[in-house]
């Protein structure tokens, strides 16, 4: 439970260095990455919130009841994912992400950045549609770590006179 607390301003962070992943560039692909990543930071937010720290709630709670209560309570965290509310987050937050990291890896790679990072950005997008847990979410966060690694710490960083002189 205390991990998906922890985990709300996390969140935050991680869309903020998404958000400075195209600090300097401009265009269409600029935009709809900084709206999108807006977006995942609020809903998959609400939904880690919502999901995490119910379940952690209701486990903790859980364990001075009779058997059949305890059972109760570990179908309904089960089945908890498949709630509409907490489903609809996850997707809106997850969907936000995946065009997020891919308009992103379109403005860098617009701007002069290396094949590499393109290709790590929307690997990290594209993973994350497995979910957050390990695999998927470790591959996800992961690839997004290298692309940013890569791109803050390989010599020819971008600069502004390597953008595009035309708005897309």
């Amino acid at each position: 439970m205390w991990f998906h607390i922890i985990q709300v301003p996390l969140i935050g962070l991680i869309a903020l260095a998404v958000y400075l992943l195209t600090e300097g560039l401009e265009g269409r692909a600029v935009m709809v990455s900084r709206w999108a990543i807006a977006v995942f930071a609020i809903f998959f937010s609400a939904y880690d919130a919502a999901a995490g720290i119910a379940t952690g709630y209701a486990l903790r709670n859980a364990r001075g009841l009779p058997a059949g209560a305890q059972e109760a309570i570990h179908e309904a965290v089960i089945d908890m994912p498949g709630l509409s509310l907490i489903f609809g987050l996850s997707i809106v937050g997850t969907g936000a992400w995946v065009v997020a990291l891919i308009a992103a890896a379109i403005a860098l790679r617009r701007g002069g950045a290396p094949r590499g990072p393109f290709i790590l950005l929307i690997l990290a997008g594209i993973f994350l549609l497995g979910g957050h847990p390990f695999p998927a979410g470790t591959l996800a966060f992961g690839c997004f770590f290298l692309a940013t690694a890569w791109l803050e710490l390989a010599p020819g960083r971008l600069s502004s006179a390597s953008q595009p002189s035309r708005v897309s």
